[in-house]
């Protein structure tokens, strides 16, 4: 662990003879992380050992595990620290940052896609209506350093492309000028999600309650509370019913379409009350059924070439874009026979543990 301790004093000291700024700490960060290289001089299966071979750890910043298979710290000083995220089948949502820093690959591969919000109609402090677009989309292996630049103007997501992957990160603490933290869907809401209000909670939670037990009144009791929350609130009871009446696999292998027309007749008592506004919600919640359907396919396959191409599904717009990142990553291979191979691979690959014939 002397590596990281000398990696975070060299980062202490230059960013305190620039005063704490945090709009330098992203070079900083990144020019340490170039020099020191852990990709070069550190082994991640190293730092488990160490690790676990000591009782006492240096102050562990997210001790639930909520990003990262699992987050380690591994340096704390007053106004940073330095992480290990490890990542076994981890994919991050589309989200900007309230800190500043940089990040090396450790081990592993992954797809960095870029994307730039353009605000409509900012709702309120933690919920706004706009445009997602994707910008860039890059292949990082390990060695590569990224700074984080905190605030909306860099939203990212990362696939991570082998299992494990791991990812060093020199980051500060919370920066009050960037929050709150948002997250985004596409086509364009803008959420942050660490905001936690009771009653919008408890609406969502009444919602799936009737909703699961199929009481008789589930849609009228709804629907009045569509008609009297805010828009925020109403996204989240929206977002519960469209995953209690939507997502539902054997209705759809079924053909059933009565619970969309639930959905429907609950979608327009919100649009009743809010108007267009509403109109990107069932969009987002489409967007997020696909996205949860790849990662439950992705997880019947383990070949990397297989990993890749669901990576490119679901972070990729785009024909000509994919094959692109195909032909970057297989430069030797014909793009369009490669995706063709894969196909039929995936058409063969039988997905034990579920219904259907193959992981397509």
């Amino acid at each position: 662990m002397g590596f990281f301790r000398e990696l975070g004093i060299l980062v202490e000291t230059r960013w305190r003879k620039k005063n704490y700024d945090d709009v330098v700490f992203p070079e900083i960060a990144a020019a340490a992380l170039a020099e020191r290289s852990p990709a070069v001089r550190v082994d991640a299966w190293d730092i488990i050992r160490a690790l676990t071979a000591v009782h006492a750890l240096p102050s562990q910043q997210d001790i639930e595990g909520t990003f990262g298979d699992p987050p380690l710290t591994l340096f704390v000083a007053n106004r940073f620290y330095i992480d290990i995220y490890f990542w076994l089948d981890g994919t991050t949502h589309k989200h900007q940052h309230a800190f500043a820093g940089a990040f090396q690959v450790l081990l592993g591969s992954s797809i960095h896609s870029h994307y730039r919000f353009a605000v409509e109609k900012r709702i309120n402090p933690h919920f706004s209506i706009g445009r997602l677009s994707l910008n860039d989309v890059e292949l990082l292996s390990a060695g590569d350093i990224k700074r984080i630049i905190p605030g909306s103007d860099y939203i990212h997501s990362l696939f991570h492309l082998d299992r494990p992957s791991a990812t060093i990160t020199v980051r500060t603490v919370g920066l009050p000028d960037f929050q709150p933290q948002f997250s985004y869907l596409p086509p364009g809401i803008a959420y942050d999600p660490f905001f936690k209000e009771p009653a919008q909670i408890k609406k969502r939670q009444i919602a799936n309650l009737l909703l699961e037990m199929q009481h008789r009144e589930a849609e009228p009791i709804i629907a009045r509370m569509l008609s009297s929350s805010d828009l925020h609130t109403d996204f989240m009871i929206l977002d519960q019913a469209y995953q209690n009446l939507h997502r539902s696999s054997l209705q759809k292998s079924l053909g059933v379409t009565h619970n969309v027309e639930r959905f429907d007749k609950l979608f327009a008592a919100a649009r009743r009350k809010h108007g267009h506004l509403v109109d990107c919600f069932p969009h987002a919640f489409a967007e997020g059924d696909r996205v949860s359907e790849l990662v439950r396919r992705r997880n019947y396959v383990h070949s990397a070439a297989h990993r890749f191409f669901f990576a490119l599904l679901l972070n990729v717009n785009g024909r000509q874009r994919i094959l692109d990142l195909v032909r970057r990553r297989f430069p030797e291979q014909s793009a369009v026979k490669t995706v063709v191979d894969w196909i039929e691979e995936l058409a063969s690959t039988r997905a034990y543990g579920s219904e259907e014939p193959n992981a397509l």
